[in-house]
């Protein structure tokens, strides 16, 4: 729509009686509730890598910068690898944003294959999990809300240093606890079949040959 010189000077005062409180929406009161978080810009390439176990992990957003919303990454899967267990959250709800790659994901009891532009709300109190099945690396965006899941991320692979486990499985029941522990369940039993192998331990290596 084009605006005319007419509309102009109505547009410039309804602006103004907003900003002046004319409405009865109480803007001050929201900015007091959430607190000052200033704007944040994240350069390509740039911002705090996470020290993750699992995969490639870029923290863009921390929840206390956006005053206890949200947590956003970015998330580098390289091809055929695993991104998640199976598994229910209580505290917080997950979304997905595709932006380059494929991205595997369980839904609803179904799996998807999501394409660069797709969006997926994976929330709380439905199991869910992600993995990249094919042979070019995905990139994401993964957003979370609350503050659960970042104390989760960010205590991952310190309990792993601290438990030294010897094995993918003594690995897998550390991280399990440590799920449990910020309301989120892991239930391997509903992994699906197409998704089994990209988490099956490594296979023992073979005996030298005398």
């Amino acid at each position: 729509m084009k605006l005319t010189t007419a509309i102009l000077p109505a547009l410039a005062f309804g602006l103004a009686a907003c900003a002046h409180g004319v409405h009865s929406h109480d803007h001050a009161m929201t900015m007091s509730d959430h607190g000052d978080h200033p704007d944040k810009l994240v350069r390509a390439a740039t911002g705090e890598m996470v020290d993750n176990p699992f995969h490639p992990v870029r923290l863009l957003l921390s929840n206390e910068e956006s005053a206890g919303e949200v947590t956003i990454y970015e998330f580098l899967l390289p091809p055929k690898s695993p991104g998640s267990p199976p598994h229910t959250h209580s505290l917080e709800d997950e979304y997905f944003y595709v932006l380059s790659g494929t991205l595997d994901v369980l839904s609803n009891g179904a799996t998807l294959r999501l394409k660069p532009g797709d969006f997926a709300a994976l929330n709380r109190g439905h199991a869910h999990m992600f993995w990249n099945g094919s042979d070019t690396p995905t990139e994401l965006l993964m957003t979370t809300t609350g503050s659960s899941f970042e104390a989760f991320m960010a205590s991952a692979a310190p309990r792993l240093a601290e438990a030294r486990p010897a094995n993918a499985e003594e690995a897998g029941a550390v991280i399990g606890q440590l799920a449990a522990e910020h309301g989120i369940i892991i239930s391997m039993d509903q992994m699906p079949t197409e998704a089994a192998r990209f988490y099956a331990p490594p296979p023992p290596p073979e005996p030298e040959q005398e």
